[in-house]
């Protein structure tokens, strides 16, 4: 008896120093560098290695960059589209409005770039002599986004009560 209740001891002991050392690992984070020329990717680069360096210039807010290799995406197909929304992104950062809204209709995802025009209707109301940042078109793309949401939320009970008091 004493020797299994050690050996659950041990168990439980070794379980928990498992997660320990798992979590500890996971929770450092690790920084993409990028290695090879930009330019050269550009020129002779396929679409996908365009997609992926113009991702990481994205990520690491580097808009014009990201811009540039995008747009290159756009130039090497006419099927894929998932280049347009980054590129919509970027030149939403970067104060290019007009720009964004061209490549918003090219997206497929018809709910997004709703919810983009929203933000952008909002950024055009905006004063121009200030560069707004990245955390406050963020923040107003999460607000549109919240309020779609509740919208739907609220019609969706609204025609349950509806529904349901409905008859003779």
């Amino acid at each position: 008896m004493l020797g299994m209740m050690q050996y659950n001891y041990l168990k439980i002991k070794f379980f928990i120093l498992l997660h320990a050392f798992l979590l500890s690992n996971l929770l450092i984070a690790q920084k993409y560098i990028f290695e090879g020329d930009p330019q050269l990717i550009f020129e002779e680069g396929s679409f996908k290695q365009n997609y992926n360096t113009g991702l990481f210039f994205y990520n690491t807010n580097q808009w014009d960059l990201a811009i540039k290799l995008l747009k290159r995406c756009d130039e090497l197909t006419r099927r894929k589209t998932i280049h347009y929304k980054p590129l919509a992104w970027s030149h939403i950062y970067i104060g290019d409005y007009a720009a964004a809204a061209k490549f918003l209709k090219k997206i497929k995802n018809k709910k997004h770039a709703d919810l983009v025009r929203l933000v952008l209707k909002d950024l055009k109301k905006l004063p121009k002599r200030k560069k707004i940042e990245k955390e406050l078109i963020d923040k107003l793309y999460r607000e549109k986004r919240d309020l779609v949401k509740d919208a739907k939320r609220k019609t969706i009970a609204f025609a349950k009560i509806e529904v349901s008091n409905y008859g003779p």
